[in-house]
């Protein structure tokens, strides 16, 4: 259990209830002034936690858009490390949103089976050349119903791909606020670093990742792994832009489906 008393910021950890705070801070370390406005901001933030740790991502976030919405002291001033933390865990409930749309995404184009086209030509002149007026409408008909099939499946994988960008996004921008309150804090700078990375923004990723380092030493095992695993997406990148000419979304649907 932490508390920082005297101001406005109070974080107690490994307590199951906003109760059993109260009680902590009012009973046994004498806090003053903690309102119900506070203990309600932190009530929400448990739900939040509880909802995460079982998967329930929607509720999690839900439950962090409410603490972040009471207007309470210790989300005003100067010291606001409470708001901080709060957008750290709905950075990570949003960032496994978007992890799970991914997983979607690539099961998706996993089971996709693309139409041989030349197969479908030879088809085609076969039928034309052997076969009656019911053959060839037939297979003129199946070439047809591969098209729509084709086109309903890219349809269902830019919707998909468009909830794991806009994930990302909402994770992006509590991460990076998260850094600005917290700026000692190394796994606010690491949590950036993630989604960053997962933007394909890796000279930015890798600047908050050697700003975790800096405030934490002991994690440099970890940093290295994250940095290597910048060097992969580096090189899938630059494999990409040498190919071809990509327009910035098709190129960035095919990166998230490669990486």
């Amino acid at each position: 259990m932490s508390t920082k008393i005297g101001i406005t910021n109070v974080d107690v950890g490994n307590v199951d209830s906003v109760d059993k705070v109260y009680r902590v801070l009012t009973k046994h370390l004498k806090v003053k002034d903690v309102s119900p406005e506070t203990c309600d901001c932190l009530r929400w933030k448990y739900k939040g936690n509880s909802y995460l740790e079982q998967g329930y991502l929607d509720l999690a976030i839900d439950a962090y858009n409410q603490a972040l919405s009471k207007p309470t002291s210790m989300m005003m001033g100067n010291d606001n490390k409470q708001e901080g933390v709060i957008l750290l865990l709905r950075a990570s409930a949003f960032l496994q949103r978007a992890q799970a749309q991914k997983s979607t995404l690539t099961k998706i184009t996993q089971e996709w089976v693309l139409p041989d086209v030349q197969e479908q030509q030879e088809l085609f002149v076969e039928s034309c050349n052997n076969g009656g007026l019911g053959v060839v409408n037939s297979v003129l008909n199946q070439i047809q119903s591969d098209g729509r099939k084709q086109k309903q499946i890219m349809r269902q994988i830019q919707y998909h791909h468009g909830l794991y960008q806009y994930a990302l996004l909402r994770a992006a921008k509590d991460a990076l606020r998260a850094t600005e309150i917290l700026p000692n804090y190394p796994t606010s700078f690491l949590r950036a670093a993630e989604v960053l990375s997962e933007l394909w923004n890796l000279g930015e990723s890798r600047r908050y990742l050697e700003r975790a380092l800096t405030l934490d030493d002991t994690l440099e095992e970890s940093v290295s792994l994250l940095l290597e695993g910048l060097e992969r997406r580096q090189q899938i990148l630059d494999n990409a832009r040498a190919t071809q000419e990509w327009p910035d979304d098709s190129l960035r649907l095919a990166l998230d489906i490669a990486a």
